[in-house]
């Protein structure tokens, strides 16, 4: 199952919903749909960062340079879909006190996504500069080899510090997400902690699932 399934199908109801009603009520009906859905929403936006969390706590330098984009892509679409569900809970709580703290933690998810995306622009060059060099160094000389050498050191230091700000921001922030998680399940009636729950579980199921990493296969005969 994709992972951004349920988030397309929410897309297209939310805008069948705005093409069929009315003006001055699409507001009203489109926020008490999402209103009545916060609870699983906030179950598949949490399993969505905990999965991009897990993808990014391991040795990403454990990894080869393609292994690394792979887990960064996916660390960033689990991301995309928890600022989707964050969005969508904003617009229904948007005259509640908790609309504003969604707010402030969409904004964290958004710095964190486009973080994790800076990394992933850096080991993509460094990839592009590998398959460029013999083309480049036939047309322009030998000595463009030295320079992409110096360029390539260049990105992959700058792509390790971005890795660790990564760490770090969420380092920083586990343990106010974790109390803010709590808060919000605190709140719900038992019904609804249900709803939460049953939705957080399936879809870490779905997001590990759809988001595996190969891992590396080395060749690990003994030299003679």
């Amino acid at each position: 199952m994709n992972p951004r399934f349920h988030t397309e199908v929410l897309a297209r109801v939310k805008k069948t919903i705005r093409q069929m009603t009315p003006v001055r009520t699409r507001r009203q009906s489109a926020d008490y749909l999402v209103l009545m859905n916060i609870p699983p929403l906030m179950g598949r936006r949490d399993a969505a960062y905990d999965r991009a969390e897990q993808l990014l706590g391991n040795n990403l330098f454990a990894n080869r340079d393609q292994e690394r984009k792979d887990i960064y892509l996916k660390a960033v679409s689990m991301l995309e879909i928890a600022i989707c569900d964050t969005d969508a809970i904003v617009t229904a709580l948007y005259q509640d006190d908790k609309g504003f703290k969604e707010t402030k933690f969409m904004r964290y998810l958004a710095v964190l996504k486009n973080t994790v995306q800076a990394a992933n622009d850096l080991v993509e060059h460094e990839l592009s500069l590998f398959k460029e060099e013999d083309m480049l160094s036939e047309f322009i000389g030998n000595d463009i080899t030295v320079q992409l050498r110096k360029t390539d050191e260049i990105f992959g230091e700058s792509e390790m510090s971005i890795a660790q700000c990564v760490s770090e921001l969420q380092t920083i922030s586990r343990s106010q997400i974790t109390r803010y998680r709590d808060y919000s399940k605190k709140s719900f009636s038992r019904h609804n902690l249900e709803r939460y729950s049953k939705a957080f579980n399936e879809f870490s199921r779905i997001y590990a699932e759809n988001t595996k990493i190969k891992l590396p296969e080395y060749d690990n005969t003994d030299d003679e």
